[in-house]
């Protein structure tokens, strides 16, 4: 959304609060008595639906000035709408409540008092949930990045090499197609101290694919057969690596 469509939708968002709030005034003062000798179990109730008016409308106010749908953090936007919408429920209820029976003024500001504790506790304690759910998610998605960089750069060697139409590359295909399956099958996450060994095999892999290039550009059966021989020996190293990796891995966890 760009600035200028954010400002419009907060400006129409504003104006039908103020609108709303202009509406329920007007109300109370041409049909519902006026604001002249209220007791304060009216003047809370008045205030609590005011303040619910604010919490409500400001709240999609809030998802369009943070672009909250196109962030992971739209759950918690939605769930603050939902708690939202239940505390501006609960304050209605309790208008009702006034309204149709003799419920005192006391009990009327205890009852708001507690409908605004459980909208700020219910937030405050999914705030905390949902920080510390995303911190997870961003440890497993940090621990599992190099070992899912591997998969993906020998998923790409392999695929280059499956287009490679040199003579006698069945033995360096056969090879390549080992190494992507022990990197399929090994551990699918780096840890700490296993920095070495990821890069060992990434200089492998690299080796793999210089190889492969060498090899499209190569004139001459002679060449091309000491580049197969050079992929498979690599290859074959990079097996030995991965084995490795896996025993770091085992001591590590």
């Amino acid at each position: 959304m760009t600035m200028g469509n954010k400002r419009s939708s907060i400006g129409l968002q504003l104006a039908i609060m103020g609108a709303s709030i202009a509406v329920f005034l007007g109300a109370i003062s041409l049909v519902g008595g006026g604001f002249d000798d209220r007791n304060t179990r009216f003047w809370a109730t008045v205030l609590s639906i005011l303040f619910a008016h604010i919490v409500w409308f400001n709240v999609p106010i809030w998802m369009v000035a943070t672009d909250a749908r196109k962030k992971d953090a739209f759950p918690f936007q939605f769930t603050a709408i939902t708690f939202c919408n239940l505390y501006a429920a609960g304050v209605v209820f309790l208008a009702l409540a006034v309204v149709f029976s003799d419920i005192s003024s006391g009990w009327v500001l205890v009852l708001n008092m507690g409908l605004l504790l459980g909208l700020v506790l219910s937030l405050g304690a999914f705030s905390v949930t949902n920080r510390a759910i995303e911190k997870m998610d961003a440890d497993e998605k940090r621990v599992k990045a190099p070992a899912v960089e591997l998969n993906l750069k020998i998923g790409a060697i392999r695929d280059r090499a499956a287009m490679c139409t040199a003579e006698g590359f069945g033995a360096a295909l056969t090879a390549i197609d080992a190494v992507a399956e022990a990197m399929h099958f090994g551990t699918a996450e780096s840890l700490a101290g296993s920095e070495a060994v990821d890069a060992e095999v990434d200089q492998h892999f690299k080796s793999i694919e210089m190889a492969l290039v060498a090899l499209d550009e190569a004139e001459g059966q002679e060449a091309e057969a000491v580049l197969v021989q050079k992929i498979v020996t690599v290859s074959q190293a990079a097996q030995r690596v991965i084995a490795r990796r896996e025993a770091v891995m085992k001591t590590l966890r």
